[in-house]
């Protein structure tokens, strides 16, 4: 199984010129959860997900292991080597966030963990990497986001999971 282990792509920013001065504006950034990524959704089969449009390609796994399917790139920089985990019997079991994406509370690339803590105050370490923390959804069995922190604190990767699905990838 791939991990997330490094450091995500910087949000890139629109500059406009006009009248004055300069103007920056930023794509606003779209929600991850708590169970789809716009039509993309935990528990879709990979001939459904394929159909979103939102993801191409495929890196197979092993017999009865996860496929990994990567997003389109005007969705975003991810961290290398992540993608949308799909099990051959389960679906998708792993959608991971870009730069692109927030969680719908506002979590995303860039932000400290004492941001995403401040977000989620039941954040908690989250085995076997004492980098890795996850938020539970409530209402929402077996699903979790789960957040990577890069040595300076700053958070380098995320995602939302089925945690049934993953562990059997």
């Amino acid at each position: 199984m791939r991990r997330a282990l490094g450091i995500a792509g910087v949000l890139a920013a629109a500059v406009t010129v006009g009248g004055g001065g300069i103007a920056s504006a930023e794509p606003e950034p779209v929600p991850l959860g708590p169970d789809c990524y716009e039509a993309l959704c935990l528990g879709q089969s990979e001939q459904d997900a394929l159909t979103t449009g939102l993801v191409v390609d495929e890196t197979p796994g092993e017999p009865a292991r996860c496929n990994v399917l990567d997003f389109r790139p005007e969705e975003g920089q991810g961290h290398p080597g992540n993608g949308v985990f799909v099990h051959p019997e389960q679906g998708v079991v792993q959608i991971q966030g870009t730069d692109n994406m927030r969680t719908p509370e506002g979590a995303g690339f860039g932000q400290t963990l004492d941001q995403v803590k401040t977000i989620y105050p039941d954040l908690y370490q989250y085995p076997p990497m004492d980098f890795t923390y996850a938020h539970d959804i409530p209402d929402r069995p077996g699903q979790r986001y789960v957040f990577a922190f890069k040595e300076d604190g700053h958070l380098a990767d995320f995602g939302l999971a089925n945690t049934a699905g993953m562990d059997a990838c």
